[in-house]
């Protein structure tokens, strides 16, 4: 693949993601975490969904919300801040959070694996919200074997440091021009609020990720989809075998990828 073809996504530092999030990152030669959008309480900034067993796990697999504490600033993602000294019957929110990711997952095959450097993650010592997002999403990536050049938004210095409502399609064809990015990968979900003119005017083409998501044996019977990849990692060890990567892009060509991506700023 020559520089022509940079492949640039974007998304939202979400909490413990889903495996579609690293699809899509695996598909890109960088991604760029989102950092300077708008915190929503709603959406899955500090929660996310694990497996849980179920009276019934083949007609109704069941899951479960965990969630990390946070200060609701109305600002962007990058000022929220945790909840360190948040407690529920005398335990920290991570010791409750850790113990249910344990009581689910303490028998799958990998749990040993990777439980570990998890548990370091989540050791209360982190003030903003995305600083332990990003930590779990590298944590994750680095399993999944994903070598994909990561970096922040904010680091590009295009948008306010505090929130300001801008058009969304403009936002990300600017972060493309200054990433000297050819192709923008979005999101199956872009296909309904993305405006292409923008990109266009940048001759920067823009695609869809097609994602079907990859059914495995997860940790009871039946299944449920789009879990926090944690479970994938807990129960397969690996990206699922049933990879719908669309392109391959190349992750060792150094000299392809703008110089200000060449840091993930020690995160």
């Amino acid at each position: 693949m020559t520089s022509e073809r940079l492949i640039i996504s974007c998304h939202q530092p979400n909490f413990l993601p889903y495996l579609g999030f690293f699809d899509k990152m695996a598909q890109s030669d960088v991604f760029v975490i989102r950092n300077e959008v708008l915190f929503v309480r709603k959406e899955f900034h500090n929660r996310n969904r694990i497996r849980i067993n179920s009276h019934d796990n083949i007609n109704f697999p069941q899951s479960k919300w965990i969630s990390v504490p946070v200060h609701d600033p109305q600002d962007n993602i990058i000022h929220v801040k945790i909840k360190r000294d948040f407690k529920t019957k005398g335990a920290f929110w991570n010791e409750i959070l850790l113990k249910e990711i344990k009581t689910h997952y303490q028998r799958t095959r990998y749990f040993e694996d990777y439980f570990p450097e998890l548990e370091e993650i989540f050791d209360n010592s982190h003030e903003s919200l995305i600083s332990l997002n990003m930590r779990i999403i590298n944590f994750i990536a680095r399993a999944f074997n994903i070598r994909t050049k990561i970096i922040l938004a904010s680091n590009l210095n295009l948008k306010p440091k505090n929130f300001e409502k801008s058009d969304a399609s403009q936002d990300l064809a600017n972060i493309c021009k200054a990433l000297n990015g050819k192709i923008y990968l979005s999101g199956e979900g872009g296909k309904v609020y993305l405006n292409k003119i923008p990109f266009e005017r940048e001759n920067i083409k823009v695609e869809f990720q097609e994602y079907k998501h990859p059914v495995y044996e997860q940790n009871y019977p039946g299944f449920q989809p789009y879990m926090a990849a944690i479970d994938a990692l807990f129960c397969v060890g690996e990206m699922p075998e049933e990879k719908t990567f669309g392109r391959e892009a190349s992750k060792t060509k150094e000299e392809k990828i703008p110089a200000i991506c060449q840091t993930q700023d020690g995160l």
